[in-house]
């Protein structure tokens, strides 16, 4: 790509009844220092007013309206066919970018064409407190947010990670056309990961971009700690490790596995009392186990890069456990 070329972006912003929200998510966008963009607003049915909020302040945006809500991986999955761009924004409707967000973010796909997936400093709205610099993988194969609950200003050094972070993110369309957007059946939650990991086995690379700043109201569409949320979580978590770990790494750390899962339950089952909603998500997983199946083995025989290589840049489980525990992270 020639250096004085400006490619389109397309952003996709997908949202269920939170008008508010989207709005200043918008006007963030409209301050950006890089022009070049479209924006795309998946509406997931919502009966807020949303559609006659955007058609009346918003005309420019194109409006995808959803008869039913599809989550967050339908809505961006509809979302995608209406984009023209040469590189695929996503933005969380409960954020808000920072006006060189776009400028900043889009600068390493320009220096390596092997980066797929550039991520954002997510800062917790109102404050100091990172969400994520980038995603991780653990040898549980759990994602994790890199940094979550740290001082935003201890993450301030480019550098490469395994995955990015889908509240904020940046990806190159070739690389989705490659190896798939987001896989319908996840819904919500661990969609990313899910990609991240495709990406990576491909050999695509993922760069963490401090200077690309997002706020971010976390949890402010669907809730902290919901039934629903929870039982995504439990049912996707399948899902990733089922779908992608290669099988010699799968049976290495299979007790890492159980170990993740023995923790999942307390903390999500005993802690917070949502035991139905997480083993509803298991007995899930159960039921589409031969579809993940069947979507593995394509997975598996599509791997570009040295197994070695992806088991280095797993985080060893008990390791990570233990920093969680004691208030720290990656």
């Amino acid at each position: 790509m020639k250096k004085f070329e400006i490619p389109l972006i397309s952003i996709i912003i997908v949202t269920w009844n939170a008008k508010e929200l989207l709005k200043n998510c918008l006007i963030s966008l409209y301050n950006q220092t890089y022009k070049n963009f479209e924006i795309i607003v998946v509406d997931n049915a919502s009966k807020d007013n949303t559609v006659q909020m955007i058609e009346r302040e918003f005309p420019e945006v194109k409006l995808v309206r959803l008869n039913e809500n599809k989550g967050f991986t339908g809505g961006n999955i509809e979302g995608l066919k209406k984009t023209k761009g040469e590189f695929i924004a996503l933005l969380n409707n409960d954020a808000e970018a920072s006006p060189q967000w776009l400028e900043t973010l889009i600068k390493p796909m320009f220096e390596d064409e092997k980066v797929g997936i550039c991520t954002s400093k997510v800062i917790i709205k109102g404050t100091n407190i990172l969400d994520s610099a980038g995603s991780g993988l653990t040898t549980a194969f759990s994602g994790f947010k890199i940094g979550m609950g740290e001082k935003a200003d201890l993450y301030n050094e480019k550098r490469y990670v395994l995955g990015g972070y889908a509240c904020a993110c940046l990806y190159r369309k070739k690389m989705l056309d490659e190896i798939g957007f987001f896989d319908e059946d996840f819904v919500f939650n661990h969609e990313d990961t899910d990609l991240d990991f495709r990406a990576f086995l491909s050999g695509w690379k993922c760069v963490y971009v401090p200077d690309a700043i997002v706020e971010h109201r976390v949890s402010a569409t669907l809730g902290y700690m919901s039934a629903e949320s929870v039982y995504y979580f439990s049912r996707n978590s399948e899902f990733v490790w089922i779908k992608n770990a290669p099988t010699r790494l799968m049976l290495k750390y299979l007790h890492h596995r159980i170990l993740y899962e023995i923790a999942s339950f307390g903390y999500f089952g005993i802690i917070h009392r949502q035991w139905k909603a997480f083993l509803r998500g298991k007995w899930d997983a159960i039921k589409f186990l031969p579809k993940m199946v069947k979507k593995r083995e394509k997975i598996q025989t599509g791997i570009k890069i040295l197994e070695k290589d992806f088991e280095d840049k797993l985080t060893y489980f008990v390791k990570y456990l233990k920093e969680r525990l004691y208030g720290k992270n990656i």
